[in-house]
């Protein structure tokens, strides 16, 4: 077999190569200088915008409650030393811009000391100086109070002829006031001005900007307006109400349906000058109803609040309205007796036991002529929740007692009438 020679590594070789000595000598030149320049790179300075903490954790002012009022946006310019080559990559995440809340142990105006310190303890940089040094800013206990908006309309006039505006309605009924405890007892009312279109015939639904206002009216400095429940913002509706002249009217409940050919009505005002929304299109001014239960044979007489009436704004100063509904003569009483065994309960799932009843009597009113037939036969007695209650239930203690007549003829029943029950669930 023949052997194969092998080459031997000689570093005399390499030593005596001119190529292997060029690139040699390449390399050690550029880390010379490398070196070189890192060690022997001139000074250089950089001014840096650095925004200022504000934190009271663990201070005196946070056990006092005292918080800063002023431009918390606090930013200081600090001008740092460092090599030049490192200069372009050091920015405000190196530096550490500090008020000093720990100096701040009483209320006031007071001017606080500010710090700046590298982030990094091994930082290869110096802080030369920085500006400011300190921050003024008013210190005071944080305080909070709730309190109503109003409204300035900056165009009164805003509204066409014939129309009106209707009283102004807020989706939350107050705002809350938040600021130093010495500038929120200046506050004495919230107010945010309005500017609407001219000649309007429509409801306008605006978003407010209040303001606190003292009593000169001036605008009080350090307060912050939010809005509670979870409101964005404070939004008005502003109606516009047509101008009308309505006559009044009542419903008449609980008894004949042709209660106005019975019945006697008058008012104590023909008509009343109103305003209302164009899309309610009002023909008479409803003002509630009148209960069968109430009338009497005879005058009856019932007075209606006109500036209770919902959806209408009164504009003519007619505050109380009479209505008064007189019962015919030929009209005539009678009186019936009852117990607590004509009183069915009707209730699938309760077992029912009336105690007492508020009368042992009941009062039907009807035509002369129709009362002759009518006996306890002719009734039916059964039990409903009392007033402001939804159903009967165990928690029931006190029924209305429901009564109907089952006679041909105008006929009602006067007055209200309860009983005391027991209620359990059925078995």
């Amino acid at each position: 077999m023949e052997k194969t020679n092998k080459k031997k590594f000689s570093i005399r070789k390499l030593v005596y190569n001119d190529k292997y000595l060029i690139v040699c000598s390449i390399i050690a030149a550029i880390i010379i200088w490398i070196i070189t320049s890192m060690n022997l790179s001139p000074e250089t300075t950089k001014q840096i915008n650095v925004p200022v903490t504000i934190d009271f954790s663990g201070t005196l002012a946070e056990q006092l409650g005292i918080e800063y009022y002023g431009n918390k946006e606090i930013t200081v310019e600090a001008t740092i030393s460092c090599k030049k080559y490192l200069a372009k990559d050091i920015n405000e995440n190196d530096l550490v811009a500090t008020l000093q809340t720990s100096t701040v142990t009483s209320t006031g105006y007071l001017s606080v000391p500010i710090t700046v310190t590298p982030s990094d303890a091994a930082a290869e940089f110096t802080i030369e100086r920085y500006y400011p040094t300190s921050a003024q800013g008013y210190f005071d206990v944080a305080q909070n109070v709730s309190m109503p908006v109003d409204i300035n309309f900056v165009n009164s006039n805003f509204t066409a002829d014939g129309y009106v505006a209707g009283d102004t309605t807020f989706n939350q009924n107050s705002v809350i006031l938040s600021g130093p405890k010495d500038y929120i007892s200046n506050v004495k009312s919230v107010v945010a001005d309005v500017t609407l279109e001219n000649d309007l015939t429509e409801s306008q639904i605006v978003n407010l900007e209040p303001k606190a206002l003292d009593s000169n009216g001036n605008e009080v400095r350090y307060i912050t307006i939010t809005v509670p429940e979870g409101e964005s913002s404070v939004v008005a509706t502003i109606p516009i109400l047509k101008v009308q002249l309505l006559k009044p009217s009542v419903s008449f409940v609980g008894g004949s349906d042709n209660a106005e050919s019975i019945l006697d009505v008058e008012y104590s005002v023909d008509s009343v000058q109103i305003g209302a929304l164009e899309s309610a299109a009002l023909t008479t001014l409803n003002l509630g109803n009148i209960s069968f239960a109430d009338l009497n044979v005879g005058t009856n007489t019932f007075d209606f609040d006109a500036n209770a009436i919902n959806g209408i704004t009164v504009l003519d100063g007619t505050s109380t309205i009479t209505v008064t509904v007189t019962v015919p003569d030929d009209y005539s009483t009678k009186t019936i007796s009852i117990s607590r065994s004509d009183i069915k309960s009707e209730l699938i799932n309760y077992n029912v036991s009336v105690r007492g009843l508020s009368s042992n009597r009941i009062t039907i009113i009807g035509d002369s002529e129709v009362l002759k037939d009518i006996d306890k036969s002719k009734i039916s007695l059964s039990l409903a929740p009392a007033n402001g209650e939804d159903v009967i239930s165990e928690a029931t203690t006190e029924c209305r007692i429901a009564i109907s007549v089952n006679v041909q003829g105008t006929c009602w029943v006067v007055g209200t009438y309860t009983a005391n029950v027991n209620v359990t669930p059925k078995q």
